[in-house]
């Protein structure tokens, strides 16, 4: 039976309760990740702008740091995101069906997704940005009032200082004004809307071009040189379908048992807004492969569409088997927490198991078992997301040695290796390395073991640092690889390459 009005909100109130204090005892309980690492890492080092993307999560961490470098606290926009977006929901349509508002607001809160969105991610702050933005572009193609067009335009703007393909919502707004027959003043209500997003969205183009273009390097070109298999477009249909869950695609697709409510304005504007967005990932699917975290900021208009078209019966549905699904991945989120507090006897004895967990959930232990050797040493590791948790837990930089990826090439600036010719280096070494990949690059080199909870790590000790040679077999490479800036873009600076004398 379908709660009444009165119950309805109950519903919410106690989801959004139960919810976030859930979301805070994982947030508290389960160690802190590398991508995380790294974007407090960005928080800082405040910028205008980042290597991988636009500065928005790294202005929110800064801000935080003032405060704490708690995780937890770290940890409470992601938090607090989740409980505006269902609030948001519940505001968005309330003034058609309040039961119905207070039942899509619940079913948001009880999404597997969201109810796990409480670690630290550059999408975060895009999803909050996203969909304000959308439903101000709703209320204004609704009202028909210019004031919202202009909000919508300004949080479309603080979107795209988050991530780019908030910018698939400006296509969205222009698909709608193919579809709307009230053209002139809705281009009028897109003018502002575009206005305002352009010029927040102008910082970040000025900062790339002073920057080595590194945003437009790294999204369009670096991480897009490889193949991608046959069945990416499958995959997004089961992405798709995992990220909303099975019952809100069975009762999208199942039109027969539909109860739409309201009027079909509404419901015309968010399948727009919701459906573009999608379509568009779908098409991209065909040469990319589409991660679940591409789709968390549309996933709330999907709800809002649903609600409308398909009825109460969905919404309610679609709720109920959430709660367990919801469950399922609480569960195992808690098993990864546990893990990390269980004491070193209840380890694994497989060697490279008990490594790997050591390595994922034990950060804290390496560096305390690594610091006595440190001394006067730059410290470095291999890979950034390692490095950057590692920072974390030693509270001073750790730099990246090597190429890298074409991931997380923040450390190209934090670390200038002119002014570390001749220092002594500690290299901490995720797998076994031979020493003589280091011989080129110090006067001597010395390969060490640390025990560490029953397995151990390698350390490189590099004495007298030869910047001349790094910088012609490392350096080099890296300009090749990472910075090579197509001719027809204009370029105003680009700091890596001036820094080490590179063409």
């Amino acid at each position: 039976m379908i709660p009444d009005s009165t119950t309805a909100r109950r519903w919410f109130l106690w989801l959004l309760a139960v919810t976030t204090l859930v979301r805070l005892a994982l947030a508290a309980g389960l160690p802190i990740t590398g991508d995380e690492a790294y974007f407090v890492l960005w928080g800082r080092h405040p910028a205008l702008g980042y290597y991988d993307h636009p500065p928005m999560v790294g202005w929110w961490l800064a801000a935080m740091l003032q405060v704490s470098d708690a995780l937890w606290w770290l940890r409470l926009p992601a938090i607090l995101v989740t409980v505006l977006v269902g609030a948001g929901l519940v505001w968005l349509l309330r003034e058609i069906d309040a039961r119905l508002a207070w039942l899509t607001g619940a079913l948001f809160l009880a999404s597997p997704l969201p109810l796990l969105h409480f670690v630290i991610t550059t999408d975060t702050p895009v999803v909050l940005f996203g969909f304000l933005s959308a439903a101000c572009f709703w209320r204004g193609v609704v009202r028909e009032r210019l004031p919202w067009f202009l909000l919508a335009g300004l949080f479309l703007g603080l979107g795209l200082l988050s991530k780019y393909f908030a910018g698939l919502l400006a296509l969205a707004y222009v698909a709608w004004w193919f579809i709307d027959r009230r053209k002139g003043w809705l281009l009028l209500g897109l003018l502002l809307t575009g206005l305002v997003s352009a010029a927040l969205f102008a910082l970040n183009l000025w900062w790339n071009w002073q920057h080595c273009w590194d945003n437009f390097l790294f999204n369009f070109l670096n991480r897009n040189s490889g193949s991608v298999p046959w069945y990416t477009p499958l995959l997004y249909l089961l992405t798709l379908t995992y990220v909303l869950t099975p019952p809100v695609v069975w009762y999208a697709l199942r039109r027969r048992a539909a109860q739409p409510v309201g009027p079909e304005l509404p419901r015309r504007a968010l399948a727009v807004l919701a459906g573009v967005p999608l379509a568009l990932l779908g098409l991209l699917s065909l040469g990319k492969v589409v991660g679940i975290h591409w789709l968390l900021g549309f996933h709330a208009l999907v709800l809002a569409w649903l609600a409308l078209a398909r009825g109460l019966p969905a919404v309610w549905g679609a709720l109920r088997f959430n709660l367990w699904f919801s469950l399922l991945h609480v569960l195992l989120i808690s098993a990864v927490v546990v893990m990390a507090r269980l004491p070193e006897a209840t380890l694994p004895q497989d060697p490279a198991l008990r490594h790997h967990i050591v390595d994922a959930l034990h950060g804290q232990r390496v560096w305390q078992a690594v610091a006595p050797l440190v001394d006067d040493r730059a410290l470095f590791m291999h890979s950034y997301a390692a490095a950057a948790e590692m920072s974390y837990h030693a509270g001073r930089h750790v730099g990246v040695f090597g190429e890298g990826s074409y991931h997380a090439r923040e450390d190209d600036r934090l670390t200038d290796f002119r002014r570390l010719d001749g220092r002594d280096f500690l290299i901490i070494l995720n797998r076994h390395h031979d020493a003589a990949e280091y011989a080129p690059f110090f006067e001597r080199v010395r390969l060490l073991r640390v025990p560490v909870l029953g397995t151990a790590f390698e350390i490189v000790l590099g004495d007298g640092f030869k910047y001349e040679a790094y910088r012609e077999r490392v350096l080099k490479r890296i300009n090749e690889r990472f910075y090579r800036i197509p001719p027809a873009w204009p370029t105003g600076h680009c700091g890596f390459k001036e820094r080490y004398r590179l063409p």
